[in-house]
């Protein structure tokens, strides 16, 4: 707003001095440009004196420092195992505390209080001291500045140990042993294989002691670093667990993302969902239509922008085409209606303050679309639930917000849709298990895909996550939104 009524002085004093046009040109250019200047030094110097305040106020009310030492940790509203859940902390993560626990019974170590709120029993996992804790062998924690927080892996082989430490060569001969064993087993009797795989088949079946547990084929991974004992890699994973390497494949997810909203970029923004060669419709002797390729034109991938070629949806004889106007061409392209999908804008279906951060999710055209206020901001293309698997419709509230959390379908009932993906992205429950949340193991989005939930590529859930309410605090893994006095942004489904 300064930047605007600076210019708008600028170009009023031009007007009442006169001069010629490029002298008034090189005036506005330099009078720019120590405008922009100016106002850079301004910003800077107001966002230090912010931050510095900040640190003094946080360094006045939680002068203790933590660090995380557990896998995971429960943040109460109150100093009692008993209380509500306010959030979670993870291992490698750093938190401020006061300076007083209060010590109870069930926690001699004492209750914390941290910053902003919330309670945590020191004895479970953290670390404190006057400055940063330090230890040996610290674990990363979560990137919260990237799309893929950790390092994510794909399970390639049928059955794969994982150790509690690094193991010697001795017990990765134990381990590989027995995963043989399994495998054949599976070849050859399923059932005596489950009953191997339990330990109840006799001596063999039992495993080493150095094994944790087996991960199967399909499952997902999230390692902290990659460690080497004896010339092997091995990934820590986040629950304290290692993996040899090369068991494993890289994910790291589909590098699609959605559109910035501004006021030169607006909605309807249209993408592709599938590959498809611009048409040109040509009418037969009997009236009706038949459809030929343009063979001058190239196929237009799927995911693409095509939006600023786009010129609205028309429908010819039963069918509704998607409008193209190609450069160079004298007369309109069109695309068959399911190649492609708009993201186009809603009045909000209840009251909102101006910067009030809310989501739109359309399943018919699988975009979602961040709001602040009355406002589109951001939109994209998502995967929502398959058929047998529908994303429910409705107005919701984020109930409870991560970083990442582990998500599973297990167990006989499960069948072939059995999954375990350690540590999914930026996941935001919003209806019981359904999230917004990455999905870095498909490109899909423009289609359903999901078992229910609403997946985005890892950039596009981090820019949504950043955007909605509540905010996660610094060095807080997750916050719940149940009767913690966190304020959550609203989720709109619609068909």
């Amino acid at each position: 707003m300064r930047r605007r009524t600076s210019l708008v002085w600028i170009f009023a004093a031009l007007g009442a001095c006169g001069g010629s046009e490029r002298e008034a040109r090189e005036e506005v250019t330099a009078d720019e440009a120590s405008v922009a200047a100016i106002e850079a030094r301004t910003e800077a110097a107001e966002d230090e004196a912010s931050r510095r305040a900040r640190e003094a106020a946080l360094n006045a009310e939680f002068p203790l420092h933590g660090l995380v030492t557990r896998p995971q940790l429960v943040i109460r509203t109150e100093p009692n195992p008993e209380a509500t859940i306010v959030g979670w902390l993870r291992w490698g993560e750093r938190v401020r505390l006061k300076r007083e626990p209060h010590r109870t019974s069930q926690c001699n170590t004492g209750w914390y209080e941290l910053a902003p709120r919330g309670f945590a029993c020191a004895g479970q996992g953290i670390e404190v001291g006057e400055t940063p804790p330090q230890v040996e062998d610290p674990v990363a924690p979560a990137q919260r500045d990237r799309p893929m927080p950790y390092l994510y892996y794909f399970v390639k082989e049928p059955v794969v140990p994982q150790y509690h430490q690094l193991p010697s060569r001795d017990q990765q001969r134990a381990a590989l042993a027995w995963s043989e064993r399994y495998v054949q087993l599976l070849r050859d009797n399923e059932r005596q294989a489950e009953r191997f795989y339990a330990g109840e088949l006799g001596p063999e079946s039992q495993r080493h002691a150095a094994i944790k547990d087996f991960l199967k084929r399909g499952f997902m991974v999230a390692a902290t670093d990659v460690q080497v004992r004896s010339s092997r890699r091995f990934v820590r994973t986040t629950g304290g667990g290692f993996v040899k390497e090369s068991q494993l494949e890289t994910r790291v997810g589909h590098d699609f993302h959605g559109i910035e909203l501004t006021d030169e970029r607006e909605l309807p923004v249209v993408w592709m969902i599938r590959t498809g060669h611009p048409m040109m419709p040509r009418t037969r002797d009997d009236g009706t239509t038949r459809w030929v390729r343009d063979e001058e034109a190239q196929p237009i991938e799927r995911q693409t922008d095509i939006t600023s070629i786009w010129r609205g949806t028309e429908r010819i004889g039963d069918l509704l085409y998607h409008r193209v106007e190609l450069p160079g061409a004298t007369e309109p392209r069109y695309l068959r209606h399911h190649f492609a999908t708009a993201a186009e804008k809603i009045d909000p279906p209840f009251s909102v303050e101006d910067d009030e951060p809310w989501v739109h999710v359309d399943l018919s055209s699988q975009t979602l679309v961040v709001y602040r206020g009355t406002e589109p901001a951001y939109a994209t293309l998502v995967s929502t639930g398959l058929p047998e698997h529908a994303t429910p419709t409705g107005t919701f509230t984020i109930q409870r917000k991560h970083v990442t959390d582990t998500m599973a379908n297990l167990g006989p009932e499960a069948g072939d849709d059995a999954y375990r993906i350690q540590d999914v992205p930026w996941t935001q429950y919003f209806d019981g298990s359904i999230a917004l949340h990455a999905a870095f193991w498909h490109t899909r989005f423009g289609l359903p895909r999901s078992h229910g939930c609403v997946n985005l590529t890892p950039t596009d859930a981090h820019r949504v996550f950043r955007e909605t309410w509540p905010r996660v605090p610094d060095g807080w893994h997750g916050v719940s939104t149940d009767r913690t006095g966190f304020r959550a942004s609203r989720v709109v489904v619609t068909e």
